[in-house]
């Protein structure tokens, strides 16, 4: 068995980057480190703007093809959900060899063969332990789709977000709602559609710009109730790595910005949640430890993110069911790519 980064040290026909940014840079790091060079980076109409990327003047895709023709293999450097730039994808992909190379959000451990030869028990656990045939399905076409980098298995296991939301989780009966990274006030405001018998959503939010959004979001619906830190599992100061959009993280710059970060019951003050929802660019870990006390004293439905680090897809299942052993575990993709959006939806007995 191979995976794409050991594919591509056996290609002889040009590799192209679509895209730059952060994803490109961590893509570009592992093709030097295995000896595999990128003949050329290209953009999407609209993006080239006669700008270089790593010394490298990025082209329209139009010139990319006028230089190498049609046999080129592409690797696609960035992510969307939005469904004109996965229209785009797919379309690529049906014209040329593209690939999606799996680098993680959080850390440097790739999903490569290695990895999975080295956690095969843990994925193979946690299979096991998911309560339906699409959560098998989704795991393994995940599975497959890391090592791979191909995408065309992606559509049939990208679930509607607001049907999962109302078919898995009931919110209708949710009164009291906790959203660990709440980002600019998104899934408060879809909660409050889905369940309109909600009193209050418990926004936190660590990044500042993101917080600013989040409050005005607040000020228009006073059900949303934001608070201005990050989740964790103990009381602390941390810092994070200034900047807006999903992606703030923790960090050791000078640049970098204190925020206070609390568990669970801070942010709670003796309220009952019905619903916990932890997306935390990388520290869900922490926050689920310091949810731990609330969910086995309580059992609110939890929705927890699986896509920032590699070992997220085995390691915060297994932890769960560890703590929570009767909470029955589903897993699903929402529609984006590559391999993001994927949520753990673990659910106590008596909402199954």
């Amino acid at each position: 068995m191979t995976d794409l980064w050991q594919y591509l040290q056996t290609v002889k026909r040009p590799i192209l980057l679509y895209g730059s940014g952060n994803g490109a840079d961590k893509i570009l790091s592992v093709l030097t480190r295995i000896g595999v060079a990128v003949q050329d980076i290209f953009a999407s109409d609209g993006f080239v703007r006669s700008r270089s990327f790593h010394g490298v003047r990025v082209i329209s895709y139009d010139e990319a093809i006028r230089r190498y023709g049609s046999d080129v293999v592409i690797l696609l450097a960035f992510g969307s959900d939005r469904p004109e730039v996965m229209k785009r994808f797919f379309e690529l992909s049906r014209k040329h060899e593209l690939y999606a190379p799996d680098v993680p959000i959080v850390g440097d451990t790739l999903f490569d063969w290695p990895f999975f030869s080295e956690n095969t028990e843990a994925l193979g656990t946690v299979r096991s332990l998911l309560a339906d045939e699409l959560s098998r399905k989704t795991f393994d076409t995940i599975v497959q789709c890391r090592l791979s980098g191909k995408i065309h298995d992606l559509p049939a296991i990208m679930a509607d977000r607001e049907q999962t939301l109302t078919e898995l989780l009931h919110p209708e009966g949710f009164r009291i709602a906790l959203d660990l990274g709440a980002y600019t006030g998104d899934t408060a405001a879809e909660l409050l559609r889905l369940a309109p018998g909600i009193r209050t959503v418990i926004a936190v939010e660590p990044d500042l710009r993101n917080f600013t959004r989040l409050s005005a979001a607040a000020e228009a619906d006073p059900r949303i109730e934001p608070h201005l830190a990050a989740a964790w599992d103990s009381e602390q100061t941390l810092r994070f790595r200034k900047g807006g959009g999903r992606a703030i993280r923790l960090s050791t710059e000078e640049k970098s910005v204190e925020t206070p970060a609390a568990p669970a019951h801070v942010f709670l003050a003796g309220r009952v949640p019905d619903f916990i929802k932890i997306d935390v660019e990388g520290a869900e870990r922490q926050a689920l430890l310091g949810c731990s006390e609330c969910i086995r004293r309580r059992k609110p439905a939890l929705q927890v993110a699986l896509y920032h680090a590699s070992a997220d897809l085995f390691e915060l299942p297994l932890l769960i069911h560890r703590m929570f052993p009767s909470y029955r575990l589903y897993l699903r993709k929402f529609p984006s790519v590559p391999c993001w959006d994927i949520n753990l939806f673990a659910l106590p007995p008596r909402t199954t």
